[in-house]
């Protein structure tokens, strides 16, 4: 008899294991790793290329959603799967419904290169793939491309400056497009540099560094301007600020007898010339006389910008902003909008931002059913997590009721 109560006891062991094992392998989630690639690591402005977001995984893949991210100011999305929604440098992913596919999945979008850069495609938030047999979500490994956009074959390498002004001192030398280095003597109370300067090349990008925070003694304050192929110069500006108390003598202009009855003229870096039109000579822009047929952008409203003492219209966005829009005329006589720097007193093109908006109604109808598949498959599983836990009690108790009956028997 003992040898049945044995056989009993094992059966009730091995059943336990089995369920437990079974459990265990139920709620093993499977893994999946994104990838993007392309078939070159760069290519030309100009250009369309091929994207790929491919899935692999070690089972059948089923639904899948994520969103990924590119810079849009260097390459710009053209078409893919109808899966596929959004642009702007945002793109969504909600393949619902979709056909399983063993171990692999890509989705092929074309993209243009817009300009000269940098650009990296990369996921957003955490990407959901289901495993189609066990409808499980699984754990995502994605990794980001890396791509890079060549200037087009006839991008300007023309880097050079049209004009350089700074609020305060006196350049020295005077500004030449070809002379890169340039000395600059500032009072002590001068603790910011406004430096002015424009491209030659409207293609070409202008950055400054160096003119905020100024300390006692040398500073260095540099203007580096981009071409549109990549070519870099910068400009150098040794700014000697003097010591704590010290007052820089005034330059002494030699006296020129026809000029005793003409005040001095001041220099600006940004004003209006005597018709009350011209913005600073080397700017050669001039206010537009007819905005009727310019597009003012969402949220700028009408105000005036005080220059020369003088008000000019603006457009703003907000009165505390860096940023605010002219409408000018350039010497070629097109007239539009161009973003005034009030900080750096710089003038540049203004592009209205182009939002990309898909219609999505059919894609989120399918992804709220997905959600409330995957709600239904949650109740499912605490449901059965609960079975699993009242089995295990019962082979407990079944085990214990075994144990006694074996110490009676043997006291019998």
């Amino acid at each position: 008899m003992k040898y049945f109560y044995r056989k009993v006891l094992c059966c009730i062991l091995c059943l336990g294991l089995a369920v437990v094992w079974q459990r265990g392998e139920a709620v093993l989630a499977a893994s999946a790793d994104i990838t993007f690639f392309t078939e070159d690591a760069e290519t030309e402005a100009g250009r369309e290329f091929t994207l790929v977001l491919e899935i692999t995984s070690d089972v059948t893949i089923g639904d899948f959603e994520g969103y990924f991210t590119y810079d849009a100011e260097v390459v710009e999305y053209q078409y893919g799967p109808a899966c596929i929604t959004g642009g702007d440098g945002y793109l969504k992913i909600a393949d619902v419904n979709a056909t399983p596919s063993f171990g692999l999945r890509s989705y092929s979008m074309t993209f243009m290169a817009k300009k000269r850069g940098n650009c990296e495609f990369k996921m957003s938030g955490v990407p959901v793939v289901y495993a189609h047999d066990s409808g499980n979500s699984m754990s995502v490994m994605a990794k980001p491309l890396k791509f890079f956009v060549r200037a087009a074959s006839d991008a300007s390498n023309n880097a050079f400056a049209a004009a350089l002004k700074v609020s305060s001192g006196t350049l020295s030398p005077e500004f030449s497009p070809e002379i890169m280095e340039y000395t600059l003597e500032l009072d002590a109370s001068v603790q910011r540099l406004i430096v002015s300067a424009v491209a030659e090349d409207v293609n070409s990008q202008v950055s400054i560094s160096g003119n905020d925070h100024l300390e006692y003694g040398d500073n260095d304050v540099n203007v580096t301007i981009t071409a549109e192929d990549g070519t870099v110069l910068t400009y150098h500006i040794l700014a000697r600020r003097a010591a704590e108390g010290a007052v820089l003598e005034p330059t002494k202009v030699p006296e020129d007898p026809s000029a005793e009855d003409t005040p001095p003229q001041e220099e600006k870096i940004f004003y209006l010339a005597q018709d009350g039109e011209t913005l600073c000579g080397n700017y050669r822009y001039k206010l537009a006389q007819d905005v009727s047929g310019l597009m003012i952008p969402d949220g700028y409203e009408a105000d005036f910008l005080l220059v020369d003492g003088e008000s000019i219209p603006a457009y703003m966005a907000s009165r505390q902003s860096e940023y605010c829009l002219l409408a000018l005329t350039n010497e070629a006589g097109e007239t539009g909008l161009y973003r005034f720097d009030r900080k750096e007193y710089t003038i540049q093109r203004y592009e209205p931002e182009i939002v990309k908006v898909a219609d999505t109604s059919g894609t989120d109808q399918k992804l709220n059913e997905l959600l409330a598949k995957t709600r239904d498959y949650e109740q499912k599983k605490n449901s059965m997590s609960i079975l699993c836990g009242l089995l295990g009690a019962a082979v407990v108790v079944l085990l214990l009721v075994c144990v006694r009956m074996g110490i009676r028997r043997r006291e019998i």
